[in-house]
Order: structure tokens, then sequence, then C-alpha cells
């Protein structure tokens, strides 16, 4: 009985002890990546999107602070379909989106949508998630299977030669992993993929998009 009583006491620490920490990366990647960086990213974005684009695909959306601050700004009858594989994050995000019905929230490992069954899309967007993609060809033909004829592709992400990377990864958890501008848009021409929009965002008073090279990417078929 005592050994039941301590297990059990165990087991309700270790998971308040989770919960604390989860929270804590939770905060820290608001703090030093979705403000300053994916923020940005997203308010870019919000110009970039048309009327036409009906169906739109967020992958990695996260705690969803960046698209939920420009929401407002998307068109009116645009269904959005935000996914991401981490609960932890996911939760603050549905909590945002409650009374946004047009925002679907799923836990949703994007290497296992199909069109068949998740059906096709006007927009596809990869924000910080795409650096975080291990089979990155993979994702680019799973992407593209997902696009709607003139549909676009989205890259929101950091490109950069610098070890900064390495420095938020202990702060937040959260491997980057950063490229280069040519063997990230080699990449895009492997997967026949055309830029027709490039644009490298920075402010004065951010000082992650003075160190890392911050762009928005728009590609299509």
């Amino acid at each position: 009985m005592i050994y039941s009583f301590g297990r059990q006491s165990f087991s309700a620490i270790f998971q308040t002890v989770k919960e604390v920490l989860d929270f804590s990366n939770t905060i820290l990647y608001d703090i030093f990546i979705s403000y300053p960086i994916t923020s940005l990213t997203y308010e870019k974005l919000s110009e970039r999107i048309t009327g036409q684009m009906k169906r739109i695909l967020d992958v990695g959306v996260g705690t969803g602070v960046p698209l939920h601050k420009v929401i407002n700004q998307f068109p009116q009858d645009c269904e959005i379909t935000a996914i991401d594989i981490d609960l932890t994050y996911l939760n603050k995000a549905i909590q945002l989106f409650k009374d946004k019905p047009q925002v679907k929230i799923l836990e949703l490992d994007f290497y296992k949508m199909n069109p068949d069954i998740h059906g096709k899309f006007d927009a596809i967007v990869f924000s910080s998630s795409f650096s975080l993609l291990h089979q990155q060809q993979e994702a680019l033909k799973i992407a593209k299977s997902l696009l709607n004829p003139d549909g676009i592709i989205y890259f929101m992400l950091t490109l950069s030669d610098s070890h900064f990377s390495e420095s938020l990864k202990y702060i937040t958890s959260i491997d980057l992993h950063l490229e280069s501008e040519s063997v990230f848009e080699e990449l895009l021409k492997q997967s026949s993929l055309k830029i027709i929009h490039k644009q490298r965002l920075q402010k004065v008073a951010n000082i992650p998009t003075l160190l890392l090279k911050v762009y928005i990417y728009e590609t299509k078929l």
C-alpha cells in the first residue's frame, strides 16, 4: 500500500513538473521566436493572401500566436486548416481560436496528409516549420499533391550560416536547422517549384531579424 501510494505521488509530481516545463517552453518559444520572427512573417503573408484563396493549410501553426495576430486581415470567407504535431503548443492555439470557426486546429503529422482525405488547398503555408522537417523532398512532394491548380506554396523561414540558431535551441528547445539561401533555393529547384516572389524581412528594432535572414518565399508549380 505504501509502495502504491509512493508511486502515485511520484507520478503526480512528475506530471506536474512536465506540465510546468511544457508551459515554460511555449512561453520561451513565443518570446524568442513567435513574437520577433514568426509574427513578422505572418504580417507579410497576410498582405500576399488573396480573396481567391478559399482553403489555406498552415503547416506547423505552433502556439498560433502569429496567425492569431493577423487573422482579421485574411479573407473573411477563407477556411484555414492549421496543423501541428505538438499538442503542448496546440493547446494554446486551440484556446486562441475557439471563437474563430474559420480556423480548424488539428493535431496532425503533415507526412500523413492525403488529398483524398484532406482535400486540396489554394495556399499552403510553411512558417518556421519547414526547417524542422527532416524529409524535406518528401514534404514538398506531399505539398504539391495537396495543391490546387495555380495554388501557391509559401515558405516563411530564417536562413543563415551563423550559429545563432544553436543558442535559440538551448533557450527554446527548438532546433531551427537553419540553411543558407543557396541550399534552400536549390531544394526548390529540384522540386520544380518556381520562386515568384522573395523578400527579406527586417526591422531595425527587431534584433533577431538583423542577426538572421528572415524571408518569405512565394512559389508555384
